[in-house]
């Protein structure tokens, strides 16, 4: 018996070993506007950290902690903000992480005066065929106030660069400016993460807690 509860002990602790899902956070390191643009600002504006009310290492710094922090954006638009062409009502953008990575969320702090009212995220690995990763995103609409990131997740997937495809601009709320626009961006990078425990967990309960059995028959 005491076997037993050892094996269901050692099981646990692995279950709860292959549950966590933590994954830090990446930025973009260059970028392109596909329309919409040159706008006003520009795009590195959005990845550079320069609104946000506190940073994060690329790379190293836990994504959902950083998250949970609640870093807000500054209303603040010079320097720090990127807006697509006077009077247009979409845009899109491609983001540059470097290399490939294995993403499942991206943060956006959608800027609160023209923002964008829906969104289609896209992905690739060559930055020439893209396939979609969230379509039909629909952002919570901000009052003029420093503002937070809106998380939007996905199944985990390798890319290299992602595509924003914004549309329905500018917000309704209070849409004080005929444009799109984006505060900043980030992305969560999942590593190399295993699937969820539960079938793993069961399967080494059997064989521990089988041989367990076995040996105390034996006796």
């Amino acid at each position: 018996m005491r076997k037993i509860k050892t094996a269901l002990a050692v099981v646990s602790l692995a279950a709860a070993s292959l549950g966590a899902q933590a994954g830090v956070v990446r930025s973009a390191v260059g970028g392109v506007i596909n329309s919409g643009g040159p706008g006003f600002g520009t795009l590195v504006e959005t990845y550079n950290q320069a609104g946000l009310s506190g940073g994060y290492v690329n790379g190293v710094t836990d994504f959902d902690t950083y998250i949970a922090g609640n870093p807000m954006h500054t209303t603040n638009f010079g320097g720090f903000e990127w807006f697509s062409n006077q009077g247009s009502t979409s845009a899109s953008v491609t983001y540059d992480l470097g290399a490939s990575y294995n993403l499942n969320a991206m943060a956006v702090w959608v800027e609160e005066s023209s923002g964008f009212g829906a969104l289609d995220l896209l992905g690739s690995t060559d930055g020439v065929n893209f396939f979609n990763l969230s379509m039909g995103i629909i952002p919570v609409d901000y009052p003029l106030a420093a503002y937070p990131a809106q998380v939007f997740g996905f199944g985990a997937t390798s890319v290299r660069f992602v595509r924003m495809d914004m549309s329905n601009c500018p917000q309704s709320n209070p849409g004080s400016f005929q444009a799109c626009a984006i505060g900043e961006v980030a992305f969560r990078d999942a590593g190399n993460q295993v699937p969820e425990p539960t079938g793993l967990a069961l399967a080494a309960l059997g064989l521990l807690a089988g041989g367990a059995l076995g040996r105390r028959a034996k006796r």
